[in-house]
């Protein structure tokens, strides 16, 4: 390969997916330090999120006839939807393929972070990249139960990268109940970080009236954002946290009551379930715009919708329920099409997970044949 030029072998080990690269470290040495270094790792994720050559896992665990597993889809840029297959070996997980549970899934730039707790309250967590079968363990976090709070905890935790630093960060927040009757509670925010591989405390964040509602933490742009509620004004709002600066804002949502927080394309994204599911996005700080509604009648499976994806041309979502089906909705044309199904299961925790090579140096998955496992 001494003819070729290293920055031509550089574009062309860009355009092959992370499975792939996985057996080109095999070829020489300078290829296998070209696909370790940094910069390659970087330009490549950029590359897959700009053009999605790939398409995008999405990672699920569920309930099946046979115990409770992970599966995946792999998701296109044309809506293409592949039916759910097994994901082979995954952390955490028994000798059977069995998962523990209560689970939670969240991603970043091809990394999912999973936590997951014990009979006796005990929590785990794996940072995975399913793409590459590579994954670290991480410390748990030590929230300290405050002496006037009685035994309800709830606990959320959000996944992000930091570009400033390089560095991916673990958000945690514990919210305990100082007095149940009179919706009194107090928080506690701690802060992982990769590159120190342990939890520091976070102060001067939100003030113990915005209580931490239903919702998932998401990250978008060097920010992880989740939805609160406040107990002074009775009104819904998101905050979001700067992984870079640890500063914190808040904006009130487009309207008052339960709704949902997701990513769409490059915008924050709520949506409400009604007579009507209706979808907003965050185009600028605090300024919502409506970007759907759909009449709930006109939908053939009555269950929660979600938005999953925003087509190129951004006059199409794709949404899925609760029973893992997949439809197009073109919100010009106020028509939609059913365009695939993730596979029978119970629905129980799902992330979409960029294909990657982040994490290239973390712990192989091994099977029981005692090699290392590529999807």
């Amino acid at each position: 390969m001494a003819e070729f030029p290293p920055e031509l072998i550089f574009e062309i080990l860009l355009r092959l997916p992370p499975e792939g690269l996985l057996r080109c470290l095999c070829v020489s040495k300078s290829w296998n330090a070209t696909i370790h270094d940094k910069n390659f790792i970087k330009s490549h994720l950029q590359r897959s999120i700009q053009t999605n050559s790939f398409g995008s896992l999405y990672v699920y665990a569920g309930f099946y006839h046979d115990g409770r597993k992970l599966k995946f889809s792999t998701i296109y840029n044309d809506g293409t939807i592949e039916q759910a297959t097994g994901i082979g070996q995954s952390p955490l997980q028994d000798v059977e393929g069995r998962i523990p549970f209560p689970y939670t899934l969240v991603s970043c730039n091809g990394i999912i972070c999973i936590r997951t707790e014990t009979v006796d309250k005990v929590e785990e967590f794996v940072l995975w990249n399913p793409s590459i079968q590579k994954f670290k363990n991480i410390p748990s976090p030590t929230f300290e139960q405050p002496p006037s709070s009685d035994i309800y905890l709830h606990r959320r935790y959000g996944f992000g990268y930091d570009s400033a630093n390089d560095d991916y960060k673990l958000l945690g927040i514990a919210m305990f109940f100082v007095n149940w009757d009179l919706n009194i509670s107090v928080h506690q925010y701690q802060i992982y970080s990769l590159k120190s591989n342990s939890w520091r405390k976070i102060k001067n964040m939100p003030r113990d009236e915005f209580q931490f509602s239903a919702s998932e933490i998401v990250f978008l742009n060097g920010c992880l954002s989740w939805q609160a509620y406040n107990v002074l004004d009775k009104k819904f709002y998101v905050v979001t946290f700067e992984l870079a600066s640890e500063k914190y804002h808040w904006f009130p949502n487009p309207v008052n009551g339960i709704v949902y927080l997701e990513v769409l394309g490059d915008s924050l994204c709520i949506f409400r379930l009604r007579t009507t599911i209706d979808a907003w996005i965050m185009k600028e700080h605090g300024s919502w715009t409506l970007l759907y509604s759909i009449e709930q009648a006109a939908m053939r499976w009555v269950s929660r919708w979600k938005p999953v994806l925003l087509s190129k041309n951004g006059e199409s979502v794709l949404l899925m329920n609760g029973l893992e089906k997949f439809a197009w909705f073109d919100f010009v044309k106020n028509s939609w099409k059913e365009v695939g199904t993730a596979g029978p299961y119970i629905h129980t925790i799902d992330t979409i997970c960029m294909r990657s090579l982040c994490l290239l140096d973390g712990d192989p998955i091994i099977v029981e044949s005692s090699k290392s496992l590529s999807l």
